[in-house]
């Protein structure tokens, strides 16, 4: 019989306890608090890049654009970064 981890342990316990989808949210943005941030100025920059495109602004649209990009990579990075430290914390 396979033998589990401490956290495979406590995910199986949260899901056997009802866990939310909101407390899965909270749980992950604690678990890995660049990348909800990373979501919203993504978020932001594509907002704000479409205003720019309306109110005919097209430099403004242009670097709103470039921040999204930006604001994306680093969203990967968060991602890629946040996966590699749990995966190091899970081995120690």
């Amino acid at each position: 019989m396979r033998e589990y981890t401490p956290d495979e342990m406590e995910r199986m316990r949260m899901t056997l306890n009802g866990e939310t989808g909101l407390d899965k949210i909270k749980r992950k943005a604690r678990e890995e608090p660049f990348v909800p941030a990373g979501v919203a100025l993504t978020c932001f920059a594509l907002i704000a890049a479409t205003v720019g495109i309306k109110t005919g602004n097209r430099a403004y649209a242009n670097n709103m654009f470039r921040l999204r990009v930006a604001a994306q990579g680093l969203t990967v990075m968060a991602m890629v970064g946040g996966s590699i430290y749990y995966q190091q914390m899970k081995s120690f």
